[in-house]
C-alpha cells in the first residue's frame, strides 16, 4: 500500500428494525487498522443490545 494513500477505517454501527429498514450510522474512525479492531472489540463487548451490531469498513480515498 501506497504511504500517500488516504486510508480510514470506519466502525459502522447497524441497528435492526422489525418493522423498518436497518439503520447505519459511522461511530466512530481512525487511520489505523490495529486500533480499528480493537475499537471493534471494545463495542461488541460493551454491547448488551440484542438488534445492535459493529463491523468495520474500510474506506479509501477516491483517486482525483
Amino acid at each position: 500500500m501506497k504511504e500517500d494513500t488516504k486510508m480510514m477505517y470506519l466502525i459502522i454501527k447497524e441497528t435492526d428494525y422489525d418493522m423498518l429498514d436497518n439503520s447505519y450510522d459511522v461511530i466512530n474512525f481512525t487511520n489505523d487498522n490495529n486500533k480499528a479492531n480493537e475499537m471493534l472489540q471494545g463495542y461488541n463487548l460493551i454491547n448488551k443490545r440484542k438488534d445492535t451490531s459493529y463491523s468495520i469498513v474500510r474506506y479509501e480515498q477516491p483517486l482525483k
